[in-house]
């Protein structure tokens, strides 16, 4: 009995022995890997976490780095192998993190971060109600650590991204945020980005990699500032080469701002070693980038590698649409029209260019070759070779009602893009007028854009009307992305 007493004794010893060792060290050897990381050497951080572990068993900043590595992986990747098998184990690293010692900063922080991964995995793989759940927890916590550790400005950085985004949410599903315990402004959360940013703090570099990976999305997407954004990424120093997840977002917000050319620089440019995460997406950038120069071999052939090596389901139909485009406009229609048929059956349409390009497969029509040719042209930054192709035209020269929408509001697009807005406001009137009720997205972005002049001019009453006239469209394309861009207008002209 006496020996059986002393045996427990010793467990719980033991256990709470074990227990107590709980710690977080974030060390110089946890920085490189975290820089390894959010450079997207995974690999690499992988190879180094697994020689650090053992000895290190106690430290629970392993387990975050481990989320971190499997978060970026299975985002950027979107393999459902990987998922199947990786995504038990954000749960399971939570649990562990729970044990943790409470009188921390890194305590609550970590247990955020892990539910924050865990979120955006489960709504990149369209768990959306396990995301709603896990998103809620992460802000909470976040919220809940800097009560408690004013001065850990590490938690700035996601409390921001979250504080914005929460802000987006529109008036009439802000009820349900409040109940939630979330409420946010675009204001506050990308002040506290900023801040963090600037920071000169112990922890100034600890999460710079990742301040730095969402400022420049926040400022665009949400302050909607195009010049502030680019501003920020070519003074702020970027190494594009060796950052693989900077060259990301780089790539990313140039390919959709009209710079073809500079995004297509920054993929040529980044470091090949194999310690790097492998991204199908290079492929499709490459892809998108050579066919706004109407390039289109080397279009096709960078399209069709993402489409062979990419085992997830984003931008696959939009690829496609992209590949029938071109055999479209070389002129092998039988061709054009196999690749047509993967966008009905192959991906999904979860973002607004899958959406896009199914609703185009689906009505079964083509867009006029000469439409097609300008927009590519423009959409890569080409204005000048864009308004060649239209120049002499009027919109009797097109049949179709939407074409002669299209017509109108390509000219207002390409005038505004090439720093005229003036010249682009009565085109992108035009295109209002024509297609109000077509489902087509050309009469509310040309709405937008008018908005966005006017704000830009510092008439926030006239660009309130024309942003509320893109969203009273109905039933067109785009109409999530527009309506939230729309939406975030007015905010910013309301506090004007």
């Amino acid at each position: 009995m006496r020996k059986c007493f002393l045996l427990a004794l010793v467990i719980i010893m033991m256990s709470s022995h074990a227990f107590g060792q709980y710690q977080y060290q974030w060390t110089p050897r946890t920085q490189k890997i975290y820089e390894a990381i959010t450079s997207l050497s995974i690999p690499e951080a992988r190879t180094l976490m697994s020689q650090d572990k053992k000895a290190n068993a106690s430290n629970l900043i392993y387990p975050l780095l481990e989320s971190y590595a499997d978060f970026y992986q299975l985002f950027l990747n979107e393999n459902k192998d990987e998922y199947s098998r990786m995504y038990p184990a954000f749960e399971q690293r939570i649990e562990l993190l729970e044990d943790g010692p409470k009188k921390s900063p890194y305590h609550l922080y970590s247990l955020a971060l892990a539910h924050l991964h865990k979120s955006l995995i489960a709504l990149r793989f369209n768990k959306n109600l396990e995301a709603g759940l896990d998103f809620r927890k992460a802000f909470l916590l976040f919220k809940e650590n800097k009560k408690a550790y004013p001065n850990f400005s590490p938690n700035d950085v996601y409390l921001g991204l979250m504080t914005t985004v929460i802000g987006t949410i529109p008036k009439g599903y802000q009820w349900m945020a409040n109940i939630l315990g979330m409420s946010g402004k675009i204001t506050e959360g990308n002040a506290l980005v900023l801040k963090y940013i600037n920071s000169k703090d112990a922890y100034a570099n600890q999460c710079r990699n990742e301040a730095l990976f969402v400022y420049p999305y926040l400022i665009m997407n949400f302050e909607g500032n195009k010049k502030k954004t680019f501003d920020f990424i070519e003074k702020t120093g970027f190494d594009f080469a060796n950052n693989h997840l900077h060259a990301y977002m780089a790539t990313n917000l140039y390919l959709n701002n009209q710079q073809s050319q500079k995004a297509l620089q920054i993929v040529s440019n980044l470091n090949p070693s194999t310690n790097y995460l492998d991204l199908p997406f290079w492929q499709l950038e490459i892809g998108y980038a050579y066919l706004n120069e109407l390039k289109l071999d080397a279009a096709k052939n960078a399209l069709q590698q993402f489409i062979n090596r990419f085992k997830g389901q984003f931008y696959v139909k939009d690829a496609y649409e992209k590949l029938s485009w071109i055999a479209y406009i070389q002129g092998d229609q039988a061709k054009a029209n196999a690749y047509r048929s993967n966008v009905l059956s192959k991906g999904n349409d979860i973002t607004d260019a899958d959406k896009q390009a199914l609703q185009n497969a689906k009505k079964g029509t083509w867009p006029h070759p000469i439409l097609l040719r300008a927009r590519l042209l423009s959409d890569g930054g080409y204005q000048q070779q864009a308004l060649s192709v239209l120049t002499g035209k009027t919109s009797r020269d097109f049949d179709k009602d939407a074409d002669k929408t299209e017509f109108a509001y390509r000219l207002g697009r390409i005038y505004d893009l090439a720093g005229q807005p003036d010249q682009a406001i009565p085109f992108y009137t035009s295109a209002i007028e024509k297609g109000a009720n077509q489902p087509e997205y050309f009469a509310a972005r040309a709405a937008l854009q008018i908005g966005l002049i006017y704000e830009q001019k510092n008439n926030p009453t006239l660009a309130i009307t024309f942003f509320n006239t893109c969203l009273e469209m109905k039933n067109h394309a785009f109409k999530n992305s527009l309506d939230q861009k729309a939406k975030t207008g007015i905010q910013r002209c309301l506090r004007k």
